[in-house]
């Protein structure tokens, strides 16, 4: 998403705010009449003073029969003649400026509004949560649980109450609701956390200096950490997992521990599973399977069983073979 937010694919420049308004009034008058209350467009700080596209979230629920032909009825009802698709992103050019839709799942749509909005805060609350072993993005919080081999990692959910997901860092959420003025109050929000730390800005990391080179509030942010002499810092536990107890109390709803105990259950079975099922195995089996017939083959001999891993798991190498031999006739 991010490669394509910004206005840049077209290459049509910025327009102020008053002109930007004026676009976006216009389009909030169609979708209101297309979709409804099936759209949101991500909020912004009130003196922003120039846009370089409108970005527009669409809940899958609008769609009456595909994503596809929702498209091209927008392009068709608004007279677009210039437009690019790429997966459930599509931009176009309307009055000479650009206009982005996202289609998303109806269980993310808030969670992908609220996560966009107010320019690049997510990225900077996202850094503070991932201290926590969390991840914050357009699918609310989530817990990354990761398997000892590292070779697998998993995204757990655990909230889409912003209110609480940002009360879980001190945040003022009333505060967010109301909106913010300018920059500087934003980024005073974001700080106002007792886990913000200057840290991870001060010794970027690839990922944080690309984000800093490729995105301007980004950029900005750094120069007003530099400006008002930020020094904040907060040492957090090297092993992230700590902060588990924390997170079961704060959000007891998502039954976070449950899941990961699952999860380490199921690692076991897959270790269990090392040598009797795989893809070397079946290729052993079936030389002719390679590349996308083998993981199609597998896909499908796997969904005989809700859980074919603790079932697989359960079986002698001869006759996990066996059923590999009969389902392939």
């Amino acid at each position: 998403m991010d490669g394509i937010m910004g206005g840049n694919l077209f290459k049509l420049g910025r327009l102020p705010q008053a002109q930007y308004a004026a676009i976006e009034t216009e389009l909030r008058q169609y979708l209101d009449r297309k979709i409804g209350d099936q759209y949101r467009i991500p909020r912004y700080y009130r003196s922003k003073a120039d846009f370089g596209d409108v970005d527009i979230i669409i809940s899958d629920a609008a769609i009456q029969s595909t994503w596809q032909d929702l498209r091209m009825q927008i392009v068709q009802d608004l007279g677009i003649e210039q437009y690019k698709s790429a997966g459930a992103v599509f931009s176009t050019v309307y009055q000479h400026f650009q206009v982005d839709y996202f289609c998303k799942e109806q269980a993310f749509f808030e969670s992908t509004y609220h996560y966009l909005s107010f320019n690049d805060i997510g990225n900077i609350l996202g850094k503070m949560f991932k201290r926590f072993n969390l991840k914050y993005g357009e699918q609310g919080l989530q817990y990354v649980f990761r398997r000892t081999d590292g070779h697998f990692q998993k995204d757990l959910p655990v909230s889409l109450d912003f209110a609480r997901i940002f009360t879980f860092l001190d945040l003022d959420y009333a505060h967010w609701e109301h909106g913010f003025d300018t920059l500087d109050e934003m980024f005073r929000w974001a700080t106002a956390s007792p886990y913000f730390s200057i840290k991870p800005y001060q010794e970027q990391d690839a990922t944080t200096a690309q984000r800093v080179k490729e995105r301007h509030t980004m950029q900005r942010f750094v120069q007003w950490l530099k400006d008002n002499h930020i020094t904040q810092t907060f040492t957090f536990q090297e092993e992230r997992d700590a902060y588990l107890p924390m997170i079961e109390a704060f959000f007891p709803e998502a039954h976070l521990l449950k899941k990961i105990e699952q999860e380490r259950q199921r690692e076991g079975f897959v270790l269990q599973l090392r040598g009797k099922y795989s893809g070397q195995v079946v290729m052993r089996l079936f030389p002719e399977l390679q590349g996308k017939a083998l993981g199609e083959f597998m896909r499908k001999f796997e969904a005989q069983w809700e859980d074919h891993e603790a079932v697989l798991a359960g079986m002698e190498a001869r006759e996990i073979e066996n059923r590999l031999k009969v389902f392939r006739t």
